[in-house]
């Protein structure tokens, strides 16, 4: 085994409340189509969650450097979290674009509407570095936390 360090991310799992609207949501987002739907469940899956039984419709949306499950709680039912980016805990998960003019145009056209307008990185901003980097942040219909950049300087992966 070579990978120990924990250093490979396989998966983001996010919970909805309607796996079928959340698919079609993530499906027109992304431009992929889901590579798998299925359930699971029962007393063996719910222990290693610490539930005492659940029951899971969820689906696999391969992205090309991470997959994402998409997660809908039949048993237990789900109740609603209300995040903001500011809470302790709070997560969003960040999808990297090239140019986010372009990106923030395309989420329009398939009517997801940002929280506010594109923010580009400047130095009056504290920044030591990455000037030029470009986010906008947006929901999906459960209202969990998403984020187009555009990276440059640091933030760029590799």
């Amino acid at each position: 085994m070579t990978n120990q360090g924990f250093s490979l991310v396989n998966h983001v799992g996010i919970t909805v409340s309607n796996l079928d609207k959340s698919i079609v949501f993530y499906e027109a987002l992304t431009g992929n189509k889901i590579s798998n739907k299925d359930v699971i469940g029962g007393k063996r899956m719910a222990q290693s969650q610490g539930l005492e039984d659940t029951l899971i419709k969820y689906a696999n949306l391969r992205l090309g450097n991470v997959n994402l499950d998409i997660l809908e709680y039949v048993t237990p039912q789900s109740t609603k979290a209300n995040y903001s980016n500011e809470q302790i805990s709070a997560m969003h998960l960040c999808f990297e674009v090239e140019d986010l003019t372009a990106a923030v145009k395309r989420l329009q056209a398939i009517g997801i509407k940002p929280e506010g307008e594109p923010f580009y990185f400047e130095e009056q901003d504290g920044l030591k570095a990455g000037f030029g980097t470009g986010v906008v942040y947006f929901t999906d219909p459960d209202g969990t936390n998403l984020e187009l950049i555009s990276p440059q300087g640091p933030f760029q992966r590799g």
